[in-house]
């Protein structure tokens, strides 16, 4: 199953879960058997889950440049990146910017 399927899929289970809630039964079957792609609640939910996702996967590549070994390798020409990073790769990732994006 491909990630867009997988975010359409969960953001479905949320609005189906939110409709038996205030008693709409009708529409939370709809909503589960792949049909009410038009319902506000599948968009708002569909946009709010694809931009978690995409903070997600910005905080896992900084957590992955950081577990890096050679990330802290003092005998690299110029010292170690994390020493010349001085945390950008993090603070980029938590603005919701590419983690790799430079200043210049």
């Amino acid at each position: 199953m491909n990630r867009s399927t997988e975010l359409i899929d969960t953001a479905r289970n949320i609005v189906a879960i939110t409709l038996r809630a205030s008693g709409r039964e009708d529409l939370a079957k709809m909503v589960l058997q792949g049909a009410g792609d038009d319902l506000p609640e599948l968009s708002a939910t569909v946009a709010a889950l694809t931009d978690l996702d995409g903070q997600h996967a910005r905080l896992k590549q900084a957590l992955q440049f950081y577990a890096d070994e050679s990330c802290w390798d003092d005998d690299l020409p110029g010292g170690a990146l994390t020493m010349h990073d001085r945390g950008e790769v993090a603070r980029n990732a938590l603005l919701g910017r590419d983690i790799f994006r430079h200043r210049d």
